[in-house]
C-alpha cells in the first residue's frame, strides 16, 4: 500500500483557548439527548434577546453533554488507517460526512469512523475549549469566533472540502417560482407577511430556517449583513431536515436548507431572481462555480493540531479523489479535484 499523502492546511490559523484537549469519545451521542428544547419555536420580529436567550440555553445543555462525555476519553493511539473516532458534523453535512466515513472504512477495514450530527455552535465552542480536537463544519468561522481563540500558543488548522447551495424551498401546491434579494430580506424581518406580495398566491409566509450559526444561517449573514438580520421571525429547528419536513407539511410555508435540493418529494425549489441576469437562478453547484448563485455553504475540516492520527488519515481520504467524487455526486463542488458540470437547469 502506497504512502497517504496528507492536505496541506490553511496558513490562515486561529489560536484556540482550552485547558487540555480531548477527543470527543467513541459512542457518546449528545444529539440523542433532545438537546434542543427551541425547536419549532417561533421568533417574533423585535424579540432579538429573547431569540438569543433561548440559543444560549440550548448550547449550554449540548456542552454540558459534551463536557461529560470528553472526561471519559483515553489518549488516541489510532494510526491513519487503523482505530475508531468519532468526529462532530455540522447537522447540515452530517450525511455527506457520513457516506465519506462509510467508503473509508470499507476500504480500511481496521479503521471505525463514526459521525454525529452537532450544532454548529455547540462544535465551535467544544473546538475552543478542548472537548474535541477535530470536527467538520458547514461553514468558516466568523469573524467573531475567530477573536475568540486568539492570544493562545496552539493552533487551529482548517481545510477546505467543498461547497455547496443553501436552497430556499416551499410546498409544492405554493405558485411562486423565484424570489430576489430584497423579497427575502423583508419576508425574513417580517415587512412582507403575505405570499400575495410576492406571487405566491395567499395567506401568511411562515419561515423555517436551521439554528443560528449553521451554515444556511452564515449564508444569509454574508450576504446581507448580521445587522440588517437582527429581528428575523421565524421557526428555528434543529436540523435542515426538520425544516424541509415542515415545508412539506407547511403550505404557507417558506425553508431555508444547506444544501443542494435533488427531486425531493414534498418540496419544492424556489429560483433566485437577479435583476441584472434574463433568467432566474436556480441552486445548484452550476450556478455556484459560475459565481451565479449567491448562498454559499462550505464543507471545512478543523483540527486543534497537524495530526498523523486515524483523524488526519480520514481527511486525507475525503481531501484526495475518492473523497472528492463521493461530495462531487452528493451535491457538492469538491475543493481539490476539478469537476465537470452538468444538468445546469435542474
Amino acid at each position: 500500500m502506497g504512502r497517504m499523502a496528507f492536505p496541506q492546511p490553511s496558513t490562515n490559523r486561529i489560536s484556540p483557548v482550552y485547558d487540555r484537549p480531548r477527543p470527543f469519545p467513541y459512542g457518546c451521542l449528545p444529539m440523542r439527548l433532545g438537546l434542543f428544547p427551541t425547536a419549532g419555536s417561533r421568533i417574533p420580529a423585535g424579540a432579538l434577546s429573547l431569540r438569543t436567550g433561548i440559543t444560549v440555553i440550548s448550547l449550554l445543555l449540548i456542552l454540558a453533554s459534551l463536557a461529560g462525555c470528553g472526561k471519559k476519553d483515553a489518549a488516541d493511539t489510532s494510526t491513519p488507517t487503523r482505530g475508531s473516532i468519532a468526529v462532530y458534523a455540522s447537522p447540515s453535512i452530517t450525511e455527506i460526512v457520513q457516506k465519506g466515513a462509510d467508503a473509508f472504512n470499507r476500504q480500511y477495514p481496521e479503521a471505525n469512523v463514526n459521525v454525529y450530527p452537532v450544532n454548529s455552535r455547540a462544535i465551535v465552542d467544544s473546538l475552543i475549549n478542548g472537548r474535541t480536537n477535530w470536527a467538520y463544519l458547514d461553514r468558516s468561522l466568523s469573524e467573531e469566533e475567530s477573536l475568540a481563540v486568539t492570544n493562545t500558543r496552539d493552533h487551529v488548522y482548517s481545510f477546505l472540502l467543498g461547497s455547496t447551495v443553501a436552497t430556499w424551498i416551499v410546498h409544492p401546491d405554493n405558485p411562486l417560482v423565484t424570489l430576489d434579494s430584497l423579497q427575502i430580506l423583508r419576508i425574513l424581518t417580517g415587512e412582507i407577511t403575505s405570499w400575495k406580495s410576492v406571487g405566491g398566491g395567499g395567506g401568511d409566509i411562515n419561515v423555517y430556517l436551521p439554528p443560528l450559526g449553521d451554515g444556511a444561517w452564515m449564508s444569509l449573514v454574508h450576504f446581507y449583513g448580521i445587522q440588517n438580520l437582527n429581528e428575523v421571525n421565524a421557526h428555528y429547528w434543529p436540523t435542515d431536515s426538520l425544516v424541509m419536513a415542515n415545508v412539506a407539511q407547511d403550505r404557507q410555508g417558506l425553508g431555508l436548507v444547506g444544501f443542494q435540493v435533488i427531486d425531493r418529494p414534498g418540496i419544492k425549489k424556489v429560483k433566485w431572481r437577479n435583476p441584472l441576469l434574463a433568467d432566474p437562478v436556480p441552486a445548484n453547484i452550476g450556478t455556484l462555480q459560475q459565481g451565479r448563485y449567491p448562498f454559499q455553504v462550505r464543507l471545512k475540516y478543523y483540527t486543534i493540531a497537524e495530526r498523523t492520527d486515524l483523524a488526519a488519515g480520514f481527511l486525507s481520504f475525503m481531501a484526495a479523489n475518492p473523497g472528492q467524487k463521493i461530495l462531487a455526486d452528493n451535491g457538492f463542488l469538491p475543493a481539490q479535484v476539478p469537476v465537470r458540470i452538468v444538468n445546469l437547469t435542474q
